[in-house]
């Protein structure tokens, strides 16, 4: 199908690069660079050419995320990659390489044996291709409504026609479903978390003048079932692909490059890295963010996750070393791996290989627990399984596995409830202050047995039970009426630092302000109660608080200050009469005791002119 797209020029214009020949290359040199050249740019009018649109394919539709089971992955000879990197893929997958030709196919084969690349894990496709970009030009992946692995092709945003053909050609070779949505896109700016979400910059915008941003949204729900979120892109030259500086580790966790302060990119990096920390993931919690420093022309967050493996391209440089720290450090239990190459700034091995979804995929989903101030009740856990390879779930091999911060993991059975495909376990009520570390696992009768998170015990889900916060100060005060009067509670909490407060119950003649209540005491006695509630994002602390209002010489508390005071006084200092209550009502002279000399004050007061009795 043909696209007009010359509403791209000023848009593409960065995109004219050059691009040096891949270590460990076999065959021609003569690529083509992952952005246009000055002689594609006057043919953008054939982009598209040979794109097929179709239907929507047949929901509830699922995208799959990169770090779900792969049984495969899709590279292109001559390669841009390193046999080396193929052979660590082979041990596992299937690496599907397409090539042009037999003879290609026969130069492959030969260098994959020489290279030790698992062979009885390679299969050949021949097709013809413009380059090597299998990530901007492959298929995107999704499990339709008929529960079956299917291809959604997009137009490739480049004028290569042969490129544009392969997620057809792959769809037929392997018997798959392919979907042809009507949207200019590339593989590398699309990244999707398997839960209905996906990421894009705002080139896929640029790239479809023709459609208003929610036509582009619109297409991208009805072919991936995916939700979008398109970003401004933060760096002024390269492709303006998302994955030049951003990666989904898991559906709540950002990878975002960092660049050095002197950078046009530092400031906008950094408000993109906090922008995205303010956003609710599919887990219902604010993405963490994760900052891996990237020097110039070191693209580190273009990597590859097939199943527990993380493909990192090195440079040869000191920041290899913490790069590959802090994704060991961000992804706990993946075995991460170092390979050089032609990388570019905005181009590297995510860009060259395109993983694939296992077929039969057993998938575990979960929405994981977080913290909780419940300590009387047990935390369920609700999960959903499909079984697409279509073969039964062994019931007795769904676990839920649990443990504190310390000691052995405990098993406990994923029940079926009254839903279809959906399982739930309970782990038992912890006390305050515990850490709680759990995954699950199932097994299906096509042999596939599965963990989640995939790789299981090592990056277990995690969720505390809350300390509640402690009010300190006392639950009694004695208030001395007429004068000014201001109360805010004293609390602690050990594992909170956002505290928050409130009251109930108070008389009319108090405020709150600026969380402190505050107000004049009426001139007369009385007691009242109010109920301050201290709370932390998961739990609430409440305290009754009373206050006793005086009056100041007041000692026999009927609300009048005459010589029946001094009388009540003296008995209570000479022959063990009640004392005051409060205490401080009889203390008239504010000594900061009561004796006769108050006795001696409030005679002189009544009966002298003396001065009013004061309050301490």
């Amino acid at each position: 199908m043909k696209r007009l797209v010359s509403g791209l020029v000023g848009a593409l214009a960065v995109m004219c690069v050059a691009l040096s020949p891949a270590a460990g290359n076999q065959g021609d040199n003569d690529e083509l660079p992952i952005g246009l050249t000055q002689e594609e740019m006057t043919r953008l009018n054939e982009i598209g050419i040979t794109h097929i649109s179709t239907a929507p394919p047949p929901g509830p539709l699922r995208a799959c995320a990169e770090w779900e089971r792969s049984q495969g992955v899709i590279i292109r000879w001559p390669l841009g990659i390193s046999v080396a990197l193929i052979a660590e893929m082979s041990r596992d997958i299937v690496v599907t390489t397409i090539v042009g030709s037999e003879s290609q196919r026969t130069q492959a084969i030969s260098a994959y044996t020489a290279g030790g690349v698992t062979m009885a894990h390679t299969e050949f496709v021949i097709a013809p291709t413009n380059s090597y970009w299998t990530r901007d030009y492959g298929p995107w992946f999704i499990f339709d409504g008929l529960d079956q692995l299917a291809i959604v092709d997009h137009i490739y945003n480049r004028p290569r026609p042969d490129d544009d053909q392969i997620p057809g050609r792959l769809g037929l070779f392997w018997g798959m479903s392919v979907y042809g949505m009507d949207l200019v896109h590339t593989g590398g700016n699309h990244m999707t978390d398997g839960l209905g979400r996906s990421m894009s910059t705002d080139l896929v915008y640029d790239e479809n003048p023709g459609l208003a941003a929610y036509q582009v949204d619109s297409i991208m729900l009805a072919y991936l079932g995916n939700d979008y979120i398109v970003l401004d892109d933060v760096e002024s030259g390269g492709i303006h692909h998302i994955d030049c500086w951003a990666k989904l580790l898991n559906p709540a966790t950002i990878l975002v490059k960092d660049v050095a302060a002197g950078d046009p990119a530092h400031n906008p990096l950094d408000a993109r890295a906090a922008y995205l920390s303010q956003l609710t993931s599919p887990w219902g919690r604010p993405y963490s963010v994760i900052r891996v420093f990237c020097p110039s022309g070191a693209a580190y967050t273009n990597s590859l996750i097939l199943n527990n493996k993380v493909f990192v391209p090195t440079f040869g440089s000191s920041s290899d070393t913490t790069a590959l720290r802090v994704y060991r450090e961000a992804m706990p239990g993946y075995q991460v791996l170092g390979f050089s190459g032609s990388w570019l700034d905005d181009d590297a091995i995510h860009c060259r290989a395109k993983g694939m979804p296992d077929r039969g995929l057993l998938y575990i989903r979960h929405t994981p627990l977080a913290t909780t101030g419940d300590t009387l009740n047990g935390y369920p856990v609700a999960v959903r399984i499909r079984t697409y390879s279509g073969e039964p779930l062994i019931s007795d091999s769904l676990k839920l596995f649990y443990r504190g911060k310390s000691g052995q993991y405990q098993s406990l059975p994923l029940l079926p409830t009254a839903v279809p495909d959906s399982f739930q376990g309970f782990i038992p009520a912890q006390t305050a202050g515990t850490e709680i570390s759990y995954y699950l696992k199932a097994a299906d009768n096509s042999g596939r047995v599965e963990t989640d998170p995939l790789i299981g015990q090592a990056w277990a889900y995690s969720f505390y039970i809350n300390r509640p916060p402690d009010v300190t100060s006392p639950d009694t005060f004695t208030l001395a009426a007429g004068t000014h009067f201001d109360y805010f509670p004293q609390y602690s909490d050990s594992d909170d630092s956002v505290i928050s407060l409130g009251y109930s119950g108070y008389p009319e003649w108090l405020t709150v302000q600026n969380d402190t209540l505050t107000g004049t005491i009426p001139d007369t006695t009385a007691v009242f109660t109010l109920v301050v509630h201290v709370s932390d994002p998961y739990s609430t602390t409440q305290q009754e608080v009373t206050f006793v209002i005086y009056r100041c010489g007041d000692a026999d508390g009927v609300q009048a200050i005459n010589v029946a005071d001094a009388v009540y006084l003296v008995n209570y200092v000479f022959k063990g009469g009640s004392a005051p209550e409060p205490i401080e009502a009889g203390d008239a002279n504010c000594d900061g005791t009561v004796n006769l000399a108050d006795a001696v004050y409030l005679v002189n007061y009544v009966f002298k002119g003396g001065p009013e009795p004061c309050c301490p």
